[in-house]
């Protein structure tokens, strides 16, 4: 009975080595760790002509800040084609180029001439990046401040298919008024230095496919044929195992 448990304990593991991996490689390294990138403290998407903007004000006094907010239910205010917003009590003012930050507290010294104490937040309304092409759930994706980069928009799409060319990897953004093509290489460490790394509001992700998804069907067969002649073979190794020992039990 030792020997049949053997058996079957090697048998099981070797089931579980015949996985076939998953061909999808990121960050290419040599395996040491002698390599380090200065991650910037700090990034803000900086707001453009048309974003929507959510912007709610406090103070001391609450009763005091209800006029300097939007009623409820409003979408947001709107970046107008010269840069601007028109707040409530405070008329005109410049937000394009600015981040969230910045905004917050150009509005915190505006308010400060009416309000005690104003503490003020901003968050996009409708910051979206949208992923199309080889990954398993292309669509749109939201974040309120509009903070996102490429590996989490492939994250949040399911990552690429069996199909996808991960490089390059096309990002398409309008950029005063024109549109821009960049490209990004996911297999290697040069892609955090990238200006297309942390995308911006309306970005286009393009993943391509292979150019012939025939032949990667074709090695996706053979892999599979491999993995089930390894496995019949063990199957059959380890019955004649077990049918040796019943009969010279």
């Amino acid at each position: 009975m030792k020997k049949l448990a053997f058996y079957l304990f090697v048998l099981s593991i070797s089931l579980a080595s015949c996985r076939t991996a998953k061909n999808i490689n990121y960050f290419s390294f040599n395996g040491n760790d002698s390599s380090h990138l200065l991650i910037q403290e700090s990034f803000d998407v900086p707001v453009k002509v048309g974003d929507q903007l959510v912007i709610v004000v406090s103070a001391l006094n609450p009763a005091s800040a209800g006029p300097y907010n939007l009623p409820s239910g409003t979408r947001g205010l709107i970046v107008d084609t010269e840069g601007n917003i028109l707040y409530p009590q405070l008329g005109s003012v410049r937000v394009a180029g600015l981040t969230r930050i910045q905004i917050r507290d150009l509005l915190i010294s505006k308010l400060k001439t009416f309000l005690t104490d104003p503490v003020v937040t901003v968050d996009f309304f409708s910051f979206k990046v949208s992923v199309l092409g080889e990954v398993q759930t292309p669509g749109t994706i939201s974040s309120i401040d509009g903070k996102i980069n490429i590996l989490e928009a492939l994250a949040q799409t399911g990552d690429l298919t069996g199909y996808a060319k991960r490089s390059p990897i096309m990002v398409i953004r309008e950029n005063k008024g024109r549109r821009e093509f960049g490209y990004v290489d996911i297999t290697s460490k040069s892609i955090f230095s990238s200006r297309y790394y942390r995308l911006q509001q309306n970005d286009i992700v393009y993943v391509p496919s292979v150019e012939n998804k025939r032949t990667v069907d074709q090695e996706n067969s053979q892999r599979r044929f491999q993995t089930l002649t390894t496995i019949v073979s063990l199957v059959t190794t380890v019955a004649i195992f077990i049918y040796s020992f019943v009969l010279n039990k």
